[in-house]
């Protein structure tokens, strides 16, 4: 079914992470994290140990921080500088490190920003600027025309709700949650899609391994996104919905299969 905003015909959109889905940093990210928490908060708390894979800038941070010692109160009071300086270094960091930008990546984003039945923008767990900083490498921003982000909510599960309401308050565009494809590389990525029925679009570029992402049973698995004419086929077919529009959880609650 074709739905139409402003004039623009959109049929599909496509919602992408951004570290081992487009790119790796190879450690710029974390690197930045960890100076900017032992400057701001005067401890890098958990962050060497604690695993990034698929949770939020906003997570990771709260989840470090606070069993370190760091209080609910001097989280919140630091966040404004931690982001300012975290920034600040990423932007020199993600310069000196060795980011690759991974196979197909670019390829396809032309592809599907050629089409006029796609829409294509970010799911991701970087805080906004942080994102923009990473693609920036690449020059891959202006590919990019909607996103959610860990200014928005610490819990990526949340996020698909978040995209569609944003879709429809900025560019006028009700659509289903079967029209919302989530490509990403981790387990995490696979869950927010299936909570809330988006399709699920798993590629094994990231810590994940293959069999572990096939195990979670996505509903397109690619080894990564180089061969593009492959992944153009998948948004070509009909999905049939997982959740009806009465059944979907509203943002915020707790969703319960």
């Amino acid at each position: 079914m074709i739905r139409f905003s402003r004039g623009v015909v959109f049929i599909k959109t496509v919602l992408f992470d951004i570290d081992r889905t487009i790119l790796r940093c190879n450690g710029a990210g974390k690197k930045a994290m960890v100076m900017a928490s032992e400057e701001v908060y005067g401890t890098r708390g958990l962050m060497e140990e604690y695993n990034f894979q698929g949770r939020t800038d906003s997570l990771i941070l709260r989840e470090s921080l606070i069993p370190a010692g760091i209080s609910e109160n001097t989280l919140t009071a630091g966040l404004d500088r931690f982001k300012e300086r975290y920034f600040s270094l990423l932007e020199g960091l993600i310069r000196e490190y060795d980011v690759v930008l991974l196979p197909g990546v670019e390829d396809l984003l032309r592809a599907l920003n050629g089409r006029d039945d796609v829409f294509v923008g970010l799911l991701t767990g970087n805080y906004a600027e942080g994102a923009r900083i990473k693609l920036s490498r690449f020059g891959l921003n202006g590919y990019f025309r909607t996103g959610v982000f860990a200014d928005d909510t610490a819990i990526r599960n949340e996020m698909p709700c978040i995209a569609r309401e944003r879709l429809k308050s900025d560019h006028g565009w009700n659509c289903d949650f079967r029209d919302i494809y989530i490509i990403g590389d981790t387990i995490y990525d696979l869950e927010c899609a299936r909570t809330w029925g988006a399709v699920s679009v798993a590629v094994a570029t990231g810590w994940t391994g293959r069999d572990v992402l096939l195990s979670q049973e996505p509903d397109y698995f690619f080894e990564h996104l180089g061969d593009t004419a492959a992944v153009l086929e998948i948004f070509e077919k009909d999905i049939i919905p997982v959740l009806s529009d009465q059944e979907l959880p509203s943002a915020g609650s707790e969703y319960r299969p």
